[in-house]
């Protein structure tokens, strides 16, 4: 809480304290920077550094001032507070003491008491003396970070510290009459790093250095969040889109184009965000570019990207006002909820701009910048919030006590309504729906009230009594006579859903890596494997089984075959095995006890699909004929199958969304009867049709597994034009419980961007309820080549911790004398599985770019 006055030779005269008796102080303001918000500037603007990481870098603007500080001329260190002394500030977040030039004096009399005051404004000492220091004239040509601040640094009487790791080249020009601290502002911008400046003292508390350190990023990110309400008191946030461009022409020194290597065009265009922000679909919203430095066409295309990228979006700010126990520091990742504001303000932003008062923290505030490029999609922290307390399904609760027609009961009764001989038992299911949405999933079991009326009217309270508990699915056994009924108690509605990806795990949100393979693995047949993996399984061991979809030509036959991979724990190939019409394996199923694999296979002769099972077998080449294949039962088309032995379940989907699930105890005597049935159309997916090309508005099925009644799903194209999907669903109910979009640096670090050409692809996925996460596997991309021009595609699985709902503590239904029934009894009867054409996932699920038999295939030039 204290400031240390130095004199001239940064010696201590004098300590000052607020909330002293003595030498106390008012009014102060410190302000610290490292980047303009840049939300009023109408430039369209860039650094000519067409590799530098950050495409915002040329806000870049480090400032640090300390203003306002008032004392009474009558207190004895008043007299320190003279021009050319300096004010120094210990910071224990980071064991730095900062010292402040005093530049300006002010001198005047309270209006009220009549007493003399005294004010003044004080800078950063290193910006002061760098603002004095004009480095001779010099012309850098292609020079390093290091090269630059070596110039600007002379005769400052600083020392540099260097921790950036900038590996750019630039042109930087000293002409001889611009100050070091100008040209350090040039270079922050051009090689995207950030500047702190402190003394060092010695254990006599002399200042002994003093030190410019460079770093690439100020602060941490350790998934702190400000919420209103919560930790913050205000919130503003301004958004300004005089910067909007979805058309940007580009054009480089002497001239050159893009045109060349951008099919012919000299500009980039971003039709996505037009249809958002422009309101004539028949125009563009254009501007222009120019680099002075860059001329290779390849370069300029890229550096022209990452232009439009910074341009294609309002420029937002946010202005928040913490708590005075919330005070992030200057560069920190930043996590921001407003869920009152409209539209809601959830974002994720680096802090560019902090206000700080020791005499008064009602003036604290941080601004965080656009400069960072604030994640126009939600953040997963508030993806795992609004899944697990759900705003919507609230205020449709709300709705629907106001209004006794929104709400509607519907009955599914997956083995028909009439008694047929041998039948046992029918199961009966209850879902909500509240304006048509499905919000069964917010109900614990304890808000279900089954009813059994007899013929003569009245309850069978026995019978009630023995279903109290049933939750949303009754068992009604024969001979039932009566009438059966259900009605919701919706205080029993719960804040949670039943499941939700659980992004509170990691201190950042992101999920942890437990798997990848590594480069360079020849099966037995000399094929070259380290990508396209589909689905995944992970032994007790850590060893690896995947499936893949062969195409090569040693043992090819004239179906679809695929290929079981037996990977070590480090994501080297141990062996393999072929199977001969096993098609695309896009999901699978292993018991690592019974070393049993479920799975499906087609005759060689092109006639029947049969699902089935087979021992992994290492080196073997298997068809439907080879006696190891264990044939279930005939299905008409192509599935992607998963088992869930601890329920004795099967479940297969389809690249049209429709999703099938039977006993596997029929599906071993030759029977293929669906127990349940449903599409993913249901609950909110838009399979891509067969044959098409993902244009970012269908969703391309990928893999599926069943931990019933839960199934999950992942969807996503390889050319990364939709959405990175992980759904569940339950489906007893087929209610969709989480709807979950990767999000590419928050869920999943990429060696290459997307936005660079890198690959980000969804593929198998599994429930290890031992440790309740989900095991999810991508197809990425990495550089293979230190130069960063040569990527080549591989897989990796993550876990995806998931939180479960505790109904635990909901209390006993009582049931009223006499109990009407809410809602309608819509009820419907699930039919029988179509007969569709042959449904071959290679069409829509095209990962030609993984297949990695082709090396030529993954050279990818991204910059």
């Amino acid at each position: 809480m204290n400031y240390v006055i130095l004199d001239k030779s940064m010696k201590r005269v004098a300590t000052i304290d607020p909330t002293a008796d003595n030498n106390y102080f008012w009014g102060d303001e410190l302000s610290q920077q490292i980047a303009d918000d840049n939300s009023n500037s109408d430039d369209i603007s860039g650094v000519d550094t067409f590799n530098s990481t950050d495409p915002n870098a040329n806000s870049k603007n480090w400032n640090d001032t300390l203003d306002g500080l008032t004392m009474l001329q009558s207190e004895p260190a008043a007299q320190y507070l003279r021009e050319g002394n300096y004010i120094a500030k210990y910071d224990s977040t980071t064991d730095r003491w900062r010292v402040y030039r005093i530049h300006t004096v002010t001198e005047p009399e309270d209006q009220v008491s009549g007493a003399h005051l005294i004010t003044v404004s004080a800078i950063n000492a290193a910006i002061w003396k760098l603002g004095k220091t004009i480095p001779a004239k010099k012309e850098l040509k292609q020079g390093k970070l290091k090269d630059a601040m070596s110039w600007i640094m002379a005769d400052t009487g600083w020392s540099l510290v260097n921790n950036a790791s900038s590996g750019i080249f630039a042109d930087i020009s000293f002409d001889g009459s611009s100050t070091s601290q100008a040209m350090l502002q040039t270079v922050l911008s051009t090689f995207d790093c950030e500047a702190d400046a402190y003394v060092h003292m010695d254990q006599w508390g002399l200042v002994d250095d003093q030190i410019l350190e460079l770093s690439d990023r100020l602060g941490e990110n350790t998934g702190r969040r400000i919420r209103y309400g919560d930790n913050a008191l205000t919130m503003q946030r301004e958004t300004v889109d005089t910067t909007l461009v979805t058309k940007l022409y580009v054009y480089g020194s002497d001239d050159k184009s893009i045109s060349g290597v951008n099919k012919g065009r000299n500009y980039l265009s971003d039709s996505k965000n037009n249809a958002l922000y422009n309101a004539d679909p028949n125009t563009w919203l254009e501007g222009s570019i120019t680099s002075s430095t860059i001329k290779e066409p390849n370069a300029l295309l890229a550096w022209g990207m990452k232009q439009l990228k910074l341009y294609n979006h309002p420029r937002v700010n946010y202005v928040v006002e913490p708590t005075s126990d919330f005070n992030p520091n200057l560069g920190d990742t930043v996590k921001v909820i407003d869920l009152d504001m409209i539209p809601q303000l959830t974002v994720q932003a680096r802090v560019i701009q902090t206000t700080t008062s020791l005499s008064d923290p009602a003036k604290n505030k941080i601004v965080l910048g656009e400069f960072a490029t604030v994640n126009v999609v939600t953040p997963n922290f508030i993806k795992n919030m609004e899944q697990r307390w759900n705003d919507q399904v609230k205020k449709l609760f709300e709705d629907a006590r106001k209004n006794s027609t929104a709400a509607s009961i519907s009955l599914i009764t997956p083995l028909g309504q009439s008694w047929a001989n041998g039948d046992t038992s029918k199961r009966i299911i209850g879902r909500l729906f509240i304006e048509g949405v499905n919000v069964t999933g917010f109900l614990s079991a304890a808000a279900w009230n089954w009813q059994r009326i007899n013929a003569d009217g009245t309850h069978d309270l026995d019978w009630e009594a023995a279903h109290s508990d049933d939750g949303y699915e009754v068992t009604i056994t024969p001979p039932f006579v009566g009438t059966l009924m259900v009605s919701v108690d919706d205080a029993f509605v719960k804040d949670e859903a039943e499941m939700w990806i659980d992004t509170g795990k990691s201190k950042d949100g992101s999920f942890k890596k437990r798997w990848e393979t590594t480069y360079g693995n020849l099966d037995e047949w000399g094929n070259s494997h380290v990508g396209a993996l589909q689905d995944a399984f992970i032994m007790k061991n850590g060893e690896v089984l995947t499936s893949y979809a062969y195409n090569a030509k040693p043992n090819k036959s004239s179906q679809s075959d695929c290929q079981f991979l037996h990977w070590d724990a480090n994501g080297k190939l141990l062996n393999s095995m072929i199977v001969q019409g096993g098609q695309h394996g896009g999901a699978f199923s292993y018991d690592e006890n019974s070393n049993t694999i479920y799975s499906q296979i087609k005759d060689l002769s092109g006639g029947q699909n049969w699902l089935c099972t087979f021992p992994f077998t290492p080196h073997a080449v298997i068809n439907s004929g080879s006696g190891g294949v264990v044939k279930w039962c005939k299905v008409s088309s192509y599935y992607r199958p998963c088992v869930d032995l601890e329920h004795e379940l099967w479940m297969g989907s389809k690249t049209d969304g429709s999703v099938d699930i039977c006993q596997i105890s029929d599906l071993k005597a030759g029977n293929f009867k669906p127990v349940i049935e449903f599409k993913v159309q249901d609950v909110g997916w838009n399979p891509l049709p067969t044959g098409s090309t993902n244009d970012g508005t269908f969703n391309t099925m990928q893999s599926n597994a069943l931990y019933y009644p839960y199934a999950f799903f992942t969807a996503g194209d390889v050319n990364n034009a939709d959405d990175r999907l992980v759904m569940c669903v339950n489906v007893i109910t087929h209610s969709m419980i989480f709807n979950y979009a990767v999000t590419e640096g928050q869920d999943i670090d990429l060696n290459i961007p997307m936005e660079n050409g890198g690959h980000m692809e969804p593929e198998g996925v599994y429930y290890d309820a031992t440790n309740s996460k989900l095991i999810v596997g991508f197809n990425v991309s990495e550089y293979r080549n230190g130069a960063k021009t040569e990527a080549i595609a591989h897989t990796a699985l993550y876990e995806f911790p998931v939180g479960w709902r505790d109904d635990s503590k909901d209390l006993a239904v009582e049931y009223p004398a006499e109990d009407i029934s809410e809602g309608s009894e819509d009820v419907h009867i699930i039919t029988q599985p179509s007969t569709d054409i042959e449904d071959d996932a290679s069409m829509t699920d095209d990962d030609s770019d993984f297949n990695i038999d082709d090396p030529m295939v993954t050279k990818e030039v991204t910059e």
